[in-house]
């Protein structure tokens, strides 16, 4: 009977034992993972070679190459909405200007597919008063709305505008001024090593209210080549004014509204990016 007592506690022991062993061993911790964070803040910023300065169908550098480049910071308050400030410049031709230079800041929104961009630029041009053909500074607000609709294909619009049109420089009666586009793009469905391609068209109305003054209409379409952040840009411009906005006779009288094409080499990047 003792035998019996002795073993069924030699037992108990045993049992009792064992867990406060299992707990006494080492055990290795677990490493803390910091949590990534990423800052609000980002910069933008980018360099272009143009054939030609075109804008809404018009030439801005007398049908001759153009270097621009732009600078933009901004702020992320969450993933709707996005703070922004930046500055865009190109050269000109010498008869309208020294240069083009244009700080902006506006806010971007983002629902789901759905984009909004509210903002104001001023077009600066130094030296732009100088001459009898040229531009007078100026500012414009403007209401940018995006949709994509697929991995394929986005579409967008601009109205943009303003009331002191050229700072009324060689203005008569009102200064009133805007325009008003839809564009496109379509990304095709073939990549080769790694380059993307996507057909861009476009086409807007440019509207001008003071006395004398021509409005007309603009279309272009442009094959896009991007591969990281090289972009390859070949576009043909056209409008319904041709003949109407041309250069003086003493730097070649060229048609500036007409048919054209444009090769533009551009590259974009980020601050966030290149970490």
């Amino acid at each position: 009977m003792k035998k019996v007592v002795l073993s069924v506690l030699a037992a108990l022991a045993v049992s009792t034992a064992a867990p406060a062993f299992a707990a006494d061993m080492p055990v290795k911790a677990s490493k803390m993972v910091a949590p990534v964070v990423v800052s609000p803040f980002d910069i933008a910023f980018g360099v272009a070679f143009t054939s030609d300065y075109v804008l809404r169908g018009i030439s801005q550098s007398n049908r001759k190459p153009a270097v621009q480049g732009y600078f933009e910071g901004r702020y992320n308050i969450n993933d709707m909405i996005q703070l922004y400030a930046g500055i865009w410049g190109s050269s000109v031709a010498s008869y309208n200007a020294s240069a083009e230079i244009d700080p902006s800041a506006g806010v971007r929104f983002t629902f789901g597919n759905f984009g909004l961009d509210l903002g104001y630029v001023y077009y600066y041009y130094p030296d732009g008063t100088s001459g009898t053909n040229a531009y007078g500074s100026f500012g414009e607000f403007y209401v940018k709305p995006t949709y994509k609709f697929n991995d394929w294909l986005s579409i967008g619009g601009v109205i943009d505008g303003g009331s002191n049109f050229n700072n009324g420089y060689l203005i008569a009666g009102s200064k009133t001024a805007y325009f008003y586009a839809g564009n496109a793009t379509i990304t095709l469905p073939w990549q080769f090593n790694g380059v993307t391609i996507a057909i861009n068209p476009e086409i807007g109305r440019q509207v001008y209210e003071c006395t004398g003054c021509n409005s007309y209409t603009w279309w272009d379409v442009g094959l896009v080549f991007n591969y990281k952040a090289v972009t390859l840009d070949l576009r043909y411009w056209d409008t319904g004014r041709h003949g109407v906005f041309v250069a003086p006779a003493a730097f070649g009288g060229k048609d500036l509204g007409g048919s054209t094409f444009v090769a533009t080499l551009k590259f974009d990047a980020t601050l966030s990016a290149l970490k």
